[in-house]
């Protein structure tokens, strides 16, 4: 984790809206929106843009959050209390294996919609549609899913059930058979 910043006794809060987003003009502005509605909650936040933003446009930082272009999800999924994003696989995906409830904002893409969607049917976090002007819903939405723990419970049900999934290494035996199952009933 980077150097100590806001409360160590508050809940660390991770956001990332992937690599992708701050290179859109139409959807960079979700960056500081959400550094301004997250600012006075008792939260850590640790939020990534990736490289397509100028970190030093959203100053002044809150004290209660620090900004990195990038950091390892690994490091950050075993210490988040929540993470918030816009239904990119990646993050999505990181925090459903770490058992780490969401807030999504789906923002430009049909997966996002599809991914946010489902995360919240298995009450592992909150989809919040709307893109940008969601953002205003986002407090309420972060205390649902820290406080009410169905959330947590639906993201580490989620966790456990990655967790069973056989090893990728496993696979590919399974992969082959299926294609040599298919390639037969094509001849």
């Amino acid at each position: 984790m980077p150097a100590a910043w806001g409360n160590p006794a508050d809940p660390l809060i991770y956001v990332s809206y992937g690599s992708v987003t701050a290179r859109q003009p139409e959807f960079a502005p979700i960056y500081d929106a959400t550094l301004r509605t997250l600012a006075d909650l008792p939260v850590r936040v640790l939020m990534t843009t990736g490289r397509g933003l100028d970190v030093a446009g959203l100053e002044p930082i809150p004290p209660n959050t620090r900004v990195e272009q990038w950091w390892p999800q690994e490091a950050v999924m075993g210490e988040a209390a929540a993470v918030i994003g816009h239904g990119g696989f990646g993050t999505t995906m990181a925090a459903l294996a770490a058992g780490v409830p969401q807030v999504i904002v789906p923002l430009f893409s049909f997966d996002q919609s599809v991914h946010a969607q489902r995360v919240a049917e298995v009450k592992a976090g909150i989809q919040l549609p709307g893109g940008l002007a969601a953002v205003a819903d986002l407090p309420a939405a972060l205390r649902s899913v820290l406080d009410d723990p169905a959330f947590t419970e639906g993201a580490r049900a989620m966790a456990a059930e990655i967790a069973a999934l056989p090893d990728i290494a496993e696979c590919p035996p399974h992969l082959e058979q299926l294609a040599s199952n298919r390639m037969s009933a094509d001849e």
